[in-house]
């Protein structure tokens, strides 16, 4: 439960990043925030469910910064991939990045787009196109919990500020257990008046 936080505050970090460099996503969630929460100044669990573009957003935001950049899964009997053969016991590294910036299921895959996960546009991809929590029987068990934390502190943030890059800073990401910036994402908050 204590890692869901970590990765959960690390995927929020990518989602704000991605807002202050597209303000016009930014007041889109905004304005969804206003006509489902009205005068509230955060979202109960059920108003999750009618936040469909914000949860494209972070969805989007995952795509393309997961906060688990690869996963690995040790081969518990021997298989043949192509020309290779890999024996059991061998350690595998799946390079989730890698997965989400295949242009096959994600056209113009360096471009930040939430429309990509619309019902519509999600009906014909395959499932293991994306995979922000792993795959398989060992994924992560946060996951739900994961995306609701995410979710509920996200429209909080988003209905109170606007967020713009600190001027001459730049945002490096650097692969590790998480998908960590090098030198921080540093950011400036401005009252969003509603």
């Amino acid at each position: 439960m204590l890692a869901a936080h970590h990765t959960t505050g690390v995927a929020i970090s990518w989602t704000l990043y991605l807002l202050a460099q597209h303000p016009d996503v930014a007041d889109r969630v905004a304005e969804e925030l206003v006509n489902v929460l009205g005068e509230r100044p955060a979202p109960d669990y059920a108003d999750l469910k009618r936040l469909t573009y914000l949860k494209m957003v972070l969805e989007e935001s995952m795509r393309l910064y997961p906060p688990g950049p690869y996963g690995a899964r040790e081969i518990s009997e021997d298989l043949r991939v192509g020309d290779y053969s890999i024996p059991a016991g061998t350690t595998i590294f799946y390079p989730i990045w890698a997965v989400h910036l295949n242009p096959e299921y994600w056209p113009q895959p360096e471009v930040f787009r939430p429309e990509r996960f619309s019902a519509a546009e999600s009906a014909g991809r395959p499932r293991l196109a994306y995979i922000p929590f792993g795959l398989g029987p060992r994924s992560c068990e946060g996951a739900a919990l994961a995306m609701v934390e995410a979710q509920l502190v996200l429209a909080v943030l988003l209905r109170r500020f606007r967020f713009e890059l600190a001027p001459g800073h730049s945002v490096v990401p650097v692969e590790r257990f998480v998908l960590w910036a090098a030198d921080d994402i540093r950011m400036n908050l401005t009252p969003r008046v509603t």
